[in-house]
Protein backbone atom coordinates (compact mmCIF):
# COMPACT_ATOMS: atom_id res chain seq x y z
CA UNK A 1 0.00 0.00 0.00
CA UNK A 2 1.41 3.64 -1.32
CA UNK A 3 0.28 6.44 -0.56
CA UNK A 4 1.28 10.26 -0.45
CA UNK A 5 0.20 13.66 -1.74
CA UNK A 6 0.18 15.50 -5.37
CA UNK A 7 -0.96 18.79 -6.89
CA UNK A 8 -4.29 19.14 -8.24
CA UNK A 9 -5.79 21.33 -10.85
CA UNK A 10 -9.62 21.39 -9.91
CA UNK A 11 -9.95 21.98 -6.32
CA UNK A 12 -13.75 21.23 -6.49
CA UNK A 13 -13.00 17.75 -7.94
CA UNK A 14 -10.79 16.71 -5.23
CA UNK A 15 -11.55 18.65 -2.24
CA UNK A 16 -12.26 16.22 1.20
CA UNK A 17 -11.49 13.20 -1.07
CA UNK A 18 -8.35 11.28 -1.40
CA UNK A 19 -7.70 10.01 -5.40
CA UNK A 20 -7.79 6.62 -6.26
CA UNK A 21 -5.49 6.32 -9.62
CA UNK A 22 -6.72 3.83 -12.30
CA UNK A 23 -4.39 4.89 -15.07
CA UNK A 24 -1.14 7.35 -14.80
CA UNK A 25 0.07 9.22 -18.07
CA UNK A 26 4.25 7.98 -18.26
CA UNK A 27 6.26 11.31 -17.63
CA UNK A 28 8.82 10.34 -15.63
CA UNK A 29 11.05 7.79 -17.42
CA UNK A 30 10.93 4.97 -14.88
CA UNK A 31 8.90 3.30 -15.76
CA UNK A 32 10.13 2.54 -19.51
CA UNK A 33 13.00 0.54 -18.21
CA UNK A 34 9.87 -1.78 -16.59
CA UNK A 35 7.31 -1.56 -19.33
CA UNK A 36 7.02 -1.30 -22.57
CA UNK A 37 6.38 2.07 -23.84
CA UNK A 38 2.77 3.60 -23.81
CA UNK A 39 1.39 6.45 -22.80
CA UNK A 40 -0.68 5.39 -19.67
CA UNK A 41 -0.29 2.86 -16.87
CA UNK A 42 -2.93 0.89 -15.79
CA UNK A 43 -2.78 1.08 -12.00
CA UNK A 44 -3.72 -2.78 -11.48
CA UNK A 45 -5.15 -2.44 -8.49
CA UNK A 46 -7.46 0.69 -8.43
CA UNK A 47 -10.65 -0.87 -8.51
CA UNK A 48 -10.03 -3.21 -5.72
CA UNK A 49 -8.97 -0.25 -3.68
CA UNK A 50 -11.95 2.28 -4.30
CA UNK A 51 -14.35 -1.13 -3.18
CA UNK A 52 -11.79 -0.59 -0.25
CA UNK A 53 -12.60 2.74 -0.26
CA UNK A 54 -16.11 2.79 -0.49
CA UNK A 55 -16.77 -0.21 2.41
CA UNK A 56 -14.46 1.97 5.14
CA UNK A 57 -16.50 5.17 4.04
CA UNK A 58 -13.38 6.98 2.75
CA UNK A 59 -14.50 9.69 0.43
CA UNK A 60 -12.71 9.61 -2.53
CA UNK A 61 -12.64 10.11 -6.73
CA UNK A 62 -11.16 7.78 -9.41
CA UNK A 63 -9.47 8.92 -12.21
CA UNK A 64 -6.12 9.43 -14.32
CA UNK A 65 -3.14 10.82 -13.09
CA UNK A 66 0.24 12.26 -14.61
CA UNK A 67 3.28 10.91 -13.17
CA UNK A 68 6.25 13.69 -14.22
CA UNK A 69 8.92 14.49 -12.41
CA UNK A 70 9.73 17.81 -14.75
CA UNK A 71 8.59 21.37 -14.43
CA UNK A 72 6.62 21.86 -17.33
CA UNK A 73 3.49 22.66 -17.92
CA UNK A 74 0.39 20.79 -16.25
CA UNK A 75 -2.59 18.56 -18.41
CA UNK A 76 -6.07 20.00 -17.33
CA UNK A 77 -7.82 17.49 -15.70
CA UNK A 78 -5.48 15.32 -13.73
CA UNK A 79 -3.70 15.64 -10.76
CA UNK A 80 0.25 15.45 -10.30
CA UNK A 81 2.35 13.27 -8.57
CA UNK A 82 6.35 12.21 -8.64
CA UNK A 83 6.29 8.35 -8.52
CA UNK A 84 3.47 6.14 -9.30
CA UNK A 85 3.96 5.28 -13.01
CA UNK A 86 7.51 4.12 -11.77
CA UNK A 87 6.38 1.98 -8.86
CA UNK A 88 3.18 0.75 -10.74
CA UNK A 89 5.65 -0.59 -13.80
CA UNK A 90 8.34 -2.38 -11.20
CA UNK A 91 5.16 -3.76 -9.10
CA UNK A 92 3.93 -5.08 -12.49
CA UNK A 93 7.51 -6.60 -13.82
CA UNK A 94 8.26 -8.00 -10.66
CA UNK A 95 4.53 -9.82 -10.06
CA UNK A 96 4.05 -7.57 -6.48
CA UNK A 97 0.67 -5.81 -5.89
CA UNK A 98 0.04 -2.44 -5.50
CA UNK A 99 -2.14 -0.36 -4.14
CA UNK A 100 -2.14 3.45 -4.13
CA UNK A 101 -3.97 6.51 -2.69
CA UNK A 102 -3.03 9.99 -3.27
CA UNK A 103 -4.09 13.24 -0.85
CA UNK A 104 -3.98 16.83 -3.12
CA UNK A 105 -2.28 19.22 -1.20
CA UNK A 106 -1.35 21.75 -3.57
CA UNK A 107 -3.92 23.53 -6.17
CA UNK A 108 -2.58 25.66 -9.56
CA UNK A 109 -5.68 27.54 -10.89
CA UNK A 110 -6.06 30.91 -12.95
CA UNK A 111 -6.07 32.64 -9.74
CA UNK A 112 -2.83 31.21 -8.44
CA UNK A 113 -0.76 28.74 -7.02
CA UNK A 114 -2.43 27.34 -3.34
CA UNK A 115 -0.07 25.50 -1.12
CA UNK A 116 -1.72 25.42 1.82
CA UNK A 117 -3.00 21.87 2.66
CA UNK A 118 0.60 20.70 1.90
CA UNK A 119 1.63 20.05 5.10
CA UNK A 120 -1.43 18.22 5.91
CA UNK A 121 -1.28 16.46 2.83
CA UNK A 122 2.41 15.25 3.50
CA UNK A 123 2.46 14.63 7.22
CA UNK A 124 -0.95 13.29 8.21
CA UNK A 125 -1.17 10.25 10.32
CA UNK A 126 -4.99 9.62 8.58
CA UNK A 127 -3.29 7.87 5.50
CA UNK A 128 -1.20 5.31 7.66
CA UNK A 129 -4.83 4.64 9.23
CA UNK A 130 -6.66 4.49 6.30
CA UNK A 131 -3.04 2.29 4.45
CA UNK A 132 -3.61 -0.31 7.56
CA UNK A 133 -6.98 -0.85 7.14
CA UNK A 134 -6.80 -1.44 3.77
CA UNK A 135 -4.07 -4.05 4.11
CA UNK A 136 -6.19 -5.80 6.43
CA UNK A 137 -8.81 -6.37 3.73
CA UNK A 138 -6.25 -6.98 1.06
Amino acid sequence: VMFGSCGSLNREATRGKFIVPTESYRGEGCSYYFAAPSDYITVENARKLSAIFTELGVPHVTGRVWTTDAMIRETAGLVVEMELAGVQAVCSFYGLSLYNFLEAGDVLEESGYDVANLRGANHDLGKLYIALETALRI
